[in-house]
């Protein structure tokens, strides 16, 4: 299995990265998680095979982790692609984000292909091709959850961090978090590639996270843009203990795991 960071930018995407978006390659098959834009573009410059695709991981509804997928569905469209598509996201954003694309004359009689998009469970596993896939939720739209309840609005919080596996490999992607703590439930199963993004939480929780549920490898992504320039020797105080099995991921990096 191979991991691709075509975009590792936060939020703000920079002069040099592209918003945040992840391909877990496997045996021919690809599994997109999270994408901003221009993940469309990448793919197609990348010589991505879109048929190929079986699905995408939203973990949480921020545009800079969702807001490709409209787009993305369009491309799939113009393709001519055939295979069912299969989104897995929030279970709050399901009934709004199918009215938005059937607003943009992205609906069913229009899509050469079935689309499926299915909420995240965090009780069981769940599928995407041959990816297996386990959720537990986060605590980054916290705040966001308390401000939408005082507007009136119906928006729950929902954001996730999850384990993938396929090929005997595991994989665990920390979505954005408000600690990287959080991410010791799925790290206490032995994991291949922690992929962590680094905008969120202070750097330093990385040396408590590695002591108590290390991964046998990290690659560091989604950075803040007073890291985008260099963040290895920003940062390298903290990460030099690590410094044989954490990659700080720049747009184009590829772990194989």
């Amino acid at each position: 299995m191979k991991a691709i960071f075509p975009g590792t930018a936060s939020g703000i995407a920079t002069k040099t990265r592209f918003h945040n978006m992840i391909l877990l390659e496997s045996q021919g098959h690809t599994l997109l998680l999270d994408g901003g834009e221009p993940l469309s573009t990448l793919l197609i410059r990348r010589e991505t095979d879109l048929e190929r695709i079986d699905g995408m991981v939203i973990s949480h509804l921020h545009p800079d982790h969702a807001g490709s997928l409209p787009q993305l569905i369009q491309t799939l469209q113009i393709s001519q692609r055939k295979r069912p598509f299969r989104v897995l996201m929030p279970s709050e954003g399901l009934v709004i984000y199918r009215k938005f694309l059937d607003m943009l004359y992205l609906f069913d009689r229009a899509l050469p292909f079935p689309l499926e998009l299915v909420g995240i469970d965090c009780a069981g596993a769940q599928k995407i091709g041959d990816f297996s896939l386990e959720f537990i939720q986060n605590r980054h739209l916290e705040a966001l959850k308390k401000l939408a309840e005082e507007q009136g609005l119906l928006n729950t919080g929902q954001s996730y961090s999850f384990a993938v596996s396929c090929e005997g490999r595991r994989v665990v992607y920390s979505g954005d978090v408000k600690s990287a703590l959080e991410l010791i439930p799925l790290l206490n199963v032995p994991t291949d590639l922690l992929i962590l993004e680094m905008a969120h939480f202070s750097p330093d929780e990385f040396r408590t996270l590695w002591e108590e549920a290390p991964p046998r490898k990290a690659v560091l992504t989604h950075f803040h843009p007073r890291l985008d320039i260099s963040p290895e020797k920003l940062l390298q105080d903290i990460f030099m203990p690590y410094k044989d099995k954490v990659v700080f991921a720049q747009d184009g990096t590829e772990a194989v795991i």
